[in-house]
């Protein structure tokens, strides 16, 4: 119990008041609750796992769902979620690959172009 009687809360109760809190969309909050309980148990799965539904970038949320990979392999949510990461990653490098080729291939028309109309334009000034 604490000075004033009640009881500390625990790493469980933490957990419930993270993810009402979450629930709640108090995302900020609710990710200082989950560093808490990080801060006291690093290999707390499912803090993990709710640091990565509240992450600010990609990134970040990426770095949250390895880190559940790392300390439990076999976590279908992670492995779940990494895959759908992977899936638009992959489809943003497709796109972008295709566009480039596509600028190559216009570039190089302009070039033909551009180099047929010069040589026709130096025929016919002789």
């Amino acid at each position: 119990m604490g000075v004033s009687g009640e009881r500390t809360p625990n790493l469980e109760d933490l957990m419930r008041l993270g993810i009402q809190t979450a629930k709640a969309g108090n995302k900020t909050n609710a990710r200082v609750i989950f560093q808490q309980i990080l801060a006291t148990d690093k290999r707390n799965e499912r803090a993990w796992l709710w640091m990565a539904s509240l992450a600010e970038s990609s990134t970040d949320r990426r770095r949250y769902l390895e880190t559940v990979m790392q300390l439990n392999p076999n976590n279908s949510t992670a492995k779940k979620q990494l895959a759908v990461m992977d899936r638009e990653i992959q489809k943003v490098e497709s796109t972008s690959i295709s566009f480039g080729l596509k600028i190559v291939v216009a570039l190089i028309l302009v070039l033909v172009i551009v180099g047929i109309t010069i040589f026709l334009f130096t025929r016919l000034i002789r």
